[in-house]
């Protein structure tokens, strides 16, 4: 099973999907969707944006998470994870950002 996050903006239409974050799937480490054309590139860059006044991070089905919360689970890695995550291997992932977080720089579903 897997979840998609989005960033929601405050004062936007509630029926409006958001800015896409990223993607979980069981077992494996979050994927951040790469923004190039908006710097979010970086897990600083999401960091910044997503603890900006406004933004609420909501997954596909509806539950909201802070960003601290988020964050924290979202870069967690493989060796240091408290439950197994499995790495994506290369060819699934456009780079590794700081950290060896995942990154995808276009469009997934």
């Amino acid at each position: 099973m897997s979840v998609n996050y989005y960033a929601i903006t405050l004062g936007t239409d509630p029926a409006a999907e958001g800015l896409h974050i990223g993607k979980h799937t069981g077992g494996w480490e979050f994927l951040f969707r790469a923004h190039p054309d908006l710097g979010l590139t970086t897990v600083a860059a999401w960091t910044a944006f997503l603890t900006a006044p406004g933004v609420v991070i909501r997954a596909e089905h509806g539950c909201t998470m802070s960003a601290e919360e988020f964050l924290a689970w979202a870069t967690r890695r493989p060796a240091t994870s408290p439950e197994p995550v499995r790495a994506h291997a290369r060819h699934h992932i456009s780079f590794r950002a700081e950290g060896g977080v995942p990154f995808l720089d276009h469009a997934f579903c």
